[in-house]
């Protein structure tokens, strides 16, 4: 049984996960090194994670692992999204895929971008939890493991997403889900994913693929001007082009709102100490221009990172967004 007691390496131990670890490692070993003092992330129980990381949830990242290996012990979880040709062909490809988190019944699907400031990918926090909490309200979810850190340079992470959906929707009788009305949820960086999807010019429409009927944001990385994640922004760009204007503005979803754009559910604290608060305004301001329908929350603090949130100011957000959801779809 998982706990908080539980360390990734126990959860990595399984054999269900042997060669996909990286599904669940975030790969912070080098970003919080020095505060680990020589040990490993992965060595750390959940409960010591509020040290480096304190508004990660040790209590809903322990659900979460534990949903995934009773989940991996019924029936495969782990993907590859792309094939082995296109991974000889790419090599950076091969640390990508999703976990499946289908339902008995046909149902409509969520596909989850975790954060990570395209360094990594933090599914652990802002990914099995959220699949859990999503099958228990009658979706399928799938969690995506895209390109980070030296592959995550543009338009790699994108690429993944769209393929992402694209096997999805290939393979919708073997997971079980509608093909139309799915959503793309994201956190972070990886909210900054999400909904640069929405958009025509960098998004859905470029790769001929379907609309998402909602994009549900939290704490979102919007714009790569200047109130952007200057990590998230490094690692997308490059950081040989941080002065680069035209690209900038081309990833800054805010200047890429149209009406084509599809209805958004957006969260955020009111003073995020990681990615400026201004970001979910923006993307508002330019929502409210296009008469896109939205739902934007603001909380008190300046958490960054709290995923599905318990036991915080922001609990409840999801099943809000899910009747959001709800409402836009029979709308639309």
């Amino acid at each position: 049984m998982i706990t908080v007691h539980s360390t990734l390496q126990e959860v990595i131990a399984n054999p269900m996960l042997k060669g996909k670890e990286y599904m669940v490692d975030p790969g912070l070993d080098d970003f919080l090194a020095e505060a680990l003092n020589g040990r490993r992330f992965s060595e750390l129980k959940f409960e010591d994670y509020k040290t480096y990381l304190p508004d990660w949830i040790p209590e809903d990242i322990a659900e979460g692992m534990q949903y995934l290996l009773e989940k991996c012990e019924k029936k495969k979880v782990l993907y590859d999204i792309w094939t082995e040709e296109e991974m000889e062909d790419e090599p950076s490809r091969k640390n990508t895929g999703i976990a499946a988190f289908p339902l008995e019944e046909k149902k409509k699907f969520v596909l989850i971008c975790p954060g990570g400031g395209y360094f990594s990918v933090c599914a652990q926090q802002e990914g099995y939890p959220l699949a859990k909490k999503l099958n228990e309200e009658g979706y399928a979810a799938f969690i995506l493991q895209y390109r980070v850190a030296e592959n995550a340079g543009y338009p790699n992470p994108m690429d993944d997403l769209a393929k992402a959906v694209s096997f999805i929707l290939e393979h919708a009788e073997k997971f079980n889900v509608e093909t139309e009305d799915y959503a793309v949820m994201g956190f972070s960086a990886g909210g900054h994913l999400a909904a640069t999807f929405g958009t025509e010019n960098a998004g859905y429409k470029k790769y001929g693929l379907p609309k998402p009927s909602a994009v549900i944001l939290g704490y979102p990385v919007i714009t790569m001007t200047e109130k952007t994640h200057l990590g998230s922004r490094e690692n997308l760009l490059g950081k040989e082009n941080q002065t680069e204007a035209s690209l900038k503005d081309f990833y800054s979803v805010e200047k890429h709102v149209t009406e084509a754009y599809p209805p958004v559910f957006v969260w955020q604290c009111e003073a995020d100490s990681t990615v400026p608060a201004e970001n979910s305004q923006m993307l508002v301001s330019e929502l409210k221009k296009w008469g896109i329908p939205y739902l934007h929350e603001v909380f008190p603090g300046s958490a960054h990172g709290w995923g599905l949130g318990t036991a915080t100011p922001a609990f409840g957000w999801l099943e809000r967004a899910v009747e959001f959801w709800k409402q836009v779809s029979v709308a639309m």
